[in-house]
């Protein structure tokens, strides 16, 4: 039986190195825009790799093997809801990262290990990464929304930075993550809503107004998101989900925002709320 990893076992990431920060976040950033811009199967490997990364993290924390059994099955069923999405699918894509959870918990009592979080690896990732690809391959709007998406995402993290580390004040989730504030979440929705919505007119999406609005609610849920790592990270004494990234720790602790905030997106956009 495995451990769940600890803190000790943490990225050891440097993130005390400014430089290191940026370069990588840089980087990371033009690469992600690159494959937007470029679509098709460049966008498909990126968001299938980040995808299969992101399980290995999840599973490294919560059964302190990223690449045993277990994980294989998690990435087994991650890239049979991907196929099915780019086929146009979703339903079927739906329904295999449903059926990835009883498959997991049922596979992980056998193995005695706990089965609640682990079995949440699939539907975890399955769900924005399906949701990014739907967003993307729109005949006429895909590269715009997944533009505005990511926008609307940095500039909720800028901007609830910004805010906390400015104006300070009542903790949000103190015994989750210290440092967030209330001021911090009232100045990322606030971003949220100005830098989407100018986003979304630049990009020449239609309805920018209502998008600028269905941004602050994108922005909001991603700071749900952020918690949500936060406490899992906390639950099992893990500082970061590894050390693939530079001095940012590793793709969980980097798109937790946008794993939630991109269902949402996708939600309303296909929903027709703008």
């Amino acid at each position: 039986m495995t451990e769940p990893l600890k803190a000790d076992r943490g990225s050891g990431a440097p993130g005390n190195d400014l430089r290191v920060r940026l370069t990588s976040g840089v980087i990371l950033a033009m690469v992600g825009l690159a494959a937007v811009h470029l679509g098709g199967v460049w966008f498909l490997a990126l968001v299938g790799i980040v995808g299969l990364l992101l399980v290995h993290e999840w599973d490294r924390i919560t059964t302190g093997n990223g690449s045993g059994a277990l994980a294989a099955l998690h990435g087994g069923f991650f890239l049979a809801a991907l196929a099915a999405g780019v086929a146009g699918r979703f339903d079927l894509a739906l329904l295999l990262t449903g059926s990835s959870v009883p498959t997991a918990v049922l596979f992980a009592r056998l193995r005695g290990i706990g089965a609640l979080w682990p079995a949440m690896a699939v539907p975890y990732v399955a769900l924005p990464c399906l949701a990014m690809i739907w967003l993307r391959f729109d005949a006429t709007l895909g590269t715009a929304q997944v533009y505005w998406l990511l926008a609307t995402i940095w500039a909720t993290d800028t901007g609830a930075y910004a805010a906390g580390r400015a104006i300070g004040g009542p903790k949000l989730a103190p015994r989750i993550s210290p440092k967030k504030t209330w001021a911090g979440l009232i100045g990322g929705v606030i971003a949220a809503v100005v830098v989407g919505g100018v986003t979304a007119s630049g990009v020449e999406l239609p309805h920018p107004l209502g998008l600028a609005l269905v941004s602050g609610v994108v922005g909001g849920w991603s700071q749900v998101g952020d918690l949500c790592e936060s406490a899992m990270k906390r639950h099992f004494g893990v500082k970061d989900s590894s050390n693939l990234i530079p001095g940012h720790g590793g793709f969980l602790d980097r798109l937790d925002g946008l794993l939630f905030a991109a269902p949402v997106a996708a939600v309303a956009i296909g929903l027709g709320w703008l």
